[in-house]
């Protein structure tokens, strides 16, 4: 069902973008269609500083990062939903762009794939299971952690140029 309606999606869309024109002319048609244009390459230029800083800011506050990255994954694929030709295509876009609704998506995906996976400071395992770390990574963990290093003294010896 699902590879059908796939299949059937350009048909779709070819079929709605004749009744745009015909309905509001083909100026206005190619007007929305540059804007959705425009607006996607923002979006999709933007998604990954969103997703960078999204599954930062989780992890700062000690949350898994998971559901950010999907969140941010979101916003990237409605950019890439409006660079593809069509409306029906923009439509799914602006959806995605309604947070609610975003969040919805991200947490079914997030308990689809994993959504069970827990972040620890030895790694990642499931809830119950005995891993590397028995204890959940917490961020006030790592304002009281200390580094112990040892300095090391690493001398050049290239050959310099000769000129």
């Amino acid at each position: 069902m699902i590879f059908l309606v796939l299949l059937m999606l350009p048909f779709i869309e070819i079929a709605i973008a004749i009744a745009v024109v015909r309905e509001f002319g083909f100026a206005n048609a190619f007007f929305a269609w540059l804007v959705s244009l425009i607006l996607g390459l923002g979006l999709f230029r933007t998604s990954t500083l969103r997703l960078t800083v999204g599954v930062a800011k989780a992890m700062r506050e000690g949350k898994p990062p998971g559901l950010a990255a999907l969140d941010g994954a979101m916003i990237g694929l409605s950019g890439v939903l409006f660079l593809l030709p069509g409306y029906l295509s923009d439509v799914c876009a602006c959806v995605l762009l309604v947070p609610p609704f975003r969040h919805y998506v991200s947490n079914r995906l997030h308990k689809a794939f994993g959504g069970g996976v827990v972040f620890n400071a030895g790694g990642f395992e499931k809830p119950g299971s005995t891993g590397p770390s028995a204890k959940s990574f917490d961020s006030d963990d790592a304002a009281h952690a200390v580094l112990d290093v040892d300095a090391v003294v690493v001398e050049d010896k290239r050959v310099p140029p000769e000129k």
